[in-house]
């Protein structure tokens, strides 16, 4: 799983880049029509200039996205660097020009601008991406939020590995080195004493012709307690992960296990989608969630319309999970085992069980509960969830602990963030039995797509509207 640190770094050049162009073709503007003379042949209002500037750029961040600028996995030299920005600023312009020369009514009020565009947004982002780069080093410098890393191994490619990673420049904290005692850095023995006490951040294992194949035990602990696992490859044909080779420090190659391919800019494309839609769906919706308030109320006086519980999210992570009220009160914080227990028919357990953790006459559920639960309302209030972060439109089915944690491989669910709907629901919901919805959270973690995500989004309001499978 990328570090969080990574991904704000990824977001702060995100934004960074996009207040360094919105900037400098703005002042490109006011330079042309405030400080030049020369009359202006197609005028353009302030105001307009600046609604155009800021809706192109969005897909100038885009561009540069597919030139590599927000990619961990390249070799990000000073120089290399500095190309892909000169070139990506150059192609925004052209971008920009094409969409000035072929829109209806004209976005520039001269070709200057946009000249003076180009030259002072290199300018700009050469300094905004120097400034984010000092920020990062002197946090690196002072090991603060540095992600810690384990090597394996004591090879002479270990040793390269280490005096890298030791480097004054380097993005990464040694944690310790597990080994025979060959490098003078080697500070454990055995894996279990290197993480007996502290877990890294990253675990890299460098395989010789002695010991070439992954360590299975190694790779298991990193996937069960969300830690990125790369390693020097040898023979990985074992390996059935998502797996991608990079280029470490930027001269060591190794293979990266992935147990996602939600990372990077997929990543940030998700949450910005998300953030979108959740806030949207709040607001339009805003007058039905007044009236199921309403109705819950009127049901029942006393309980809460809001219903809230713990559950697992990306992570292993906790939080809270808000949902309209569909069951009596007195059953809330109790498991299905428990709530049947207490109602003395303990025969519904299996009962409940077998039919996909479903009944059709739940003596836990209240009337207009049945209704809410019947078209998906319920779930609505999990919008605020997406929009917290807790969670996402699209991916697993957030569970509480006590129902995941019987699941074996739920590290390989939990490596991303749950969703209201998920590939799960669009394919039988209640349906399926709860083993086969859990292969299919696996299933979307491994091979996630925003494709795959609008897939779900419109066969999920195709299942509301006809209630199939509603739980």
């Amino acid at each position: 799983m990328k570090s969080k640190n990574s991904f704000i770094y990824t977001v702060a050049l995100i934004i960074g880049d996009t207040l360094a162009i919105v900037g400098a073709y703005s002042i490109s503007f006011i330079i042309r029509v405030k400080f030049i003379t020369t009359p202006i042949k197609y005028p353009v209002a302030a105001d307009t200039y600046l609604q155009s500037l800021l809706l192109l750029t969005p897909f100038v961040i885009i561009l540069f996205s597919f030139m590599g600028l927000y990619s961990s996995r390249r070799s990000n030299t000073p120089g290399s660097t500095a190309g892909r920005l000169i070139l990506g600023a150059f192609m925004a312009m052209l971008f920009m020009a094409c969409l000035d020369y072929f829109h209806p009514a004209n976005i520039f009020p001269a070709k200057k601008v946009l000249i003076y565009g180009l030259l002072i947004s290199i300018v700009f982002l050469a300094i905004e991406r120097g400034i984010i780069y000092l920020i990062r080093y002197l946090r690196n410098r002072a090991n603060i939020g540095t992600p810690s890393v384990l090597v394996i191994g004591d090879s002479p490619t270990a040793k390269l590995l280490v005096c890298d990673i030791q480097r004054p420049s380097s993005n990464y904290r040694l944690q310790g080195v597990v080994g025979d005692g060959r490098l003078k850095w080697t500070t454990y023995k055995t894996f279990d004493e290197a993480v007996a006490n502290f877990l890294p951040n990253i675990i890299i294992q460098v395989t010789t012709a002695d010991e070439p194949k992954v360590d299975t035990k190694i790779l298991r602990f990193a996937e069960e307690h969300y830690i990125d696992f790369k390693f020097v490859p040898s023979d990985v044909n074992d390996l059935s992960e998502h797996l991608e080779m990079e280029l470490f420090m930027g001269d060591i190659p190794m293979m990266s296990v992935e147990p996602t391919r939600l990372v990077g800019w997929g990543r940030f494309a998700k949450r910005f989608f998300d953030i979108i839609l959740s806030a949207l769906g709040l607001i339009i919706l805003s007058p039905l969630f007044l009236i199921i308030f309403i109705l819950e109320k009127c049901t029942d006086p006393k309980a809460s319309a809001i219903f809230h519980q713990t559950r697992l999210t990306r992570g292993d992570q906790k939080f809270t999970l808000y949902k309209f009220r569909t069951q009596y009160a007195k059953y809330d914080g109790t498991t299905p085992e428990q709530a049947f227990k207490r109602m003395g028919r303990p025969e519904l357990i299996k009962v409940y069980r077998d039919n996909g953790d479903f009944l059709d006459d739940d003596p836990r559920v209240t009337k207009i509960g049945r209704v809410l639960r019947r078209l998906s309302l319920d779930e609505l209030p999990q919008l605020y969830n997406v929009l917290r972060g807790d969670i996402s439109l699209v991916g697993p089915r957030a569970l509480i602990p006590e129902e995941l944690n019987r699941y074996e491989k739920k590290h390989l669910i939990l490596n991303v963030k749950s969703g209201i709907t998920g590939l799960a629901q669009i394919s039988g919901r209640r349906d399926l039995p709860w083993e086969q919805r859990r292969q299919l959270d696996v299933y979307y973690v491994q091979h996630w797509s925003f494709g795959l995500d609008i897939q779900i989004l419109f066969k999920t309001v195709g299942q509301v509207f006809t209630s199939k499978g509603a739980v």
